[in-house]
């Protein structure tokens, strides 16, 4: 898909973007223990993943010389992978605060008689909070300096060596 469809002429604004959806569903998948709306998130998110990963690889390609790229790809390989224990550490306590809120705890007095209430709706809480959180950060990026710099750097980098 992503070679018939492109990433069009700024793939910095496209990998924002995509992380602007993904973040959305991140908020609305949870809203409602359904399998249906689980299911579609997980759907565009597997639809989505390839495009932000094809826009990462192009920025990157073409905007890091190419003879420092495998350093590069090498360092940001090695921060992916190490971000994935520790938000799983970090999360942990976060959730075991939520559980009891949304159990028997205020939160489940609260929002309980809409959002529902038991230890997956305080699950639910953690992504809806965390995902409003990610939109909020991936807005102001997509208003930052540094994004802006990016995309211009894109835009006047000549085109990859192709071998």
């Amino acid at each position: 898909m992503i070679a018939r469809t492109g990433l069009g002429a700024n793939p910095v604004r496209v990998l924002l973007a995509i992380n602007l959806v993904l973040w959305a569903v991140t908020v609305l998948f949870p809203l409602r223990s359904s399998v249906w709306l689980l299911g579609a998130g997980l759907f565009v998110h597997m639809t989505l993943s390839p495009y932000a990963e094809a826009a990462e690889q192009t920025i990157m390609q073409k905007v890091v010389p190419y003879e420092r790229q495998g350093r590069v790809f090498g360092f940001a390989q090695s921060v992916e992978q190490a971000a994935s224990p520790l938000t799983a550490f970090l999360i942990s306590p976060v959730a075991q605060f939520f559980i009891p809120f949304m159990t028997d705890g205020v939160g489940a007095r609260r929002i309980g008689g809409w959002f529902g209430t038991g230890a997956e709706r305080g699950l639910a809480l953690v992504f809806v909070l965390t995902g409003v959180i990610g939109l909020i950060a991936t807005g102001a990026a997509l208003r930052s300096r540094p994004y802006r710099r990016l995309s211009t750097r894109y835009a006047e980098a000549p085109a990859p060596i192709v071998t």
